[in-house]
């Protein structure tokens, strides 16, 4: 099975690295994923498909999230550095889900969860 994180159905893309926070106001999660680079913005990929969700998928099945912010970095005017996309959990089903999807996603691709 096959873990992957997608913008737009069919187009996989590579998660550089995931940030967790706590709102301040409300007992909602936030999980900020950060791509180094990001298939679904190149060639007005974005524009042409309307991205509106993050679909999610490992052997649980396909969560499907809606980003609550999306920020654009460029080193130039037309180069980008890296993309930040950030999600907010409502639920702590929702919460735990995702969870287990980051870790396998993250035993995958040989990532290491750290606390700050």
């Amino acid at each position: 099975m096959t873990i992957s994180v997608q913008f737009i159905r069919g187009l996989d893309e590579e998660i550089s690295g995931v940030s967790l926070r706590q709102r301040k106001d409300s007992p909602n999660k936030i999980v900020m994923l950060l791509f180094e680079r990001c298939q679904a913005m190149e060639k007005l990929r974005s524009f042409t498909n309307g991205v509106d969700s993050l679909w999610l998928e490992d052997e649980e099945g396909e969560i499907q999230v809606f980003p609550s912010g999306i920020k654009f970095f460029f080193r130039n005017d037309d180069d980008l550095a890296k993309v930040e996309c950030s999600v907010e959990l409502r639920t702590e089903l929702e919460y735990e889900r995702v969870m287990r999807f980051l870790h396998r996603y993250a035993e995958a691709h040989g990532f290491q969860f750290e606390s700050r």
